[in-house]
């Protein structure tokens, strides 16, 4: 899997219902490659490139960042070993549920 498949599987996965209020923009800052994930009244969307203001923005190299979102790597380790780089790590705790990050 490649972090854009990845975050390809990710919008189908906000319920419009349940998030109907939820408006906010995550970057994916993945060295050669970046996306946006914009949530607008609860219905989400992927974009290549860094579109907008985000909320939180998550650097990482993209094998790390698959790594992560399979679940083989820890992302709190990765964290603290400087593999992950997160914005506003309080914001992201608030989504990475949501979004299938945990």
């Amino acid at each position: 899997m490649t972090a854009k498949e990845f975050l390809e599987t990710v919008p189908p996965k906000v319920n419009p219902e349940e998030n109907k209020d939820l408006n906010t923009a995550l970057h994916f800052d993945l060295e050669d490659e970046q996306y946006t994930i914009t949530v607008k009244e609860g219905v989400a969307e992927l974009s290549e490139g860094l579109v907008g203001e985000s909320e939180v923005t998550l650097k990482a190299s993209p094998d790390n960042f698959v790594k992560i979102a399979s679940g083989e790597m820890n992302p709190m380790t990765a964290m603290m070993f400087g593999k992950l780089k997160v914005s506003n790590p309080g914001a992201m705790m608030k989504y990475a549920k949501l979004l299938g990050f945990m």
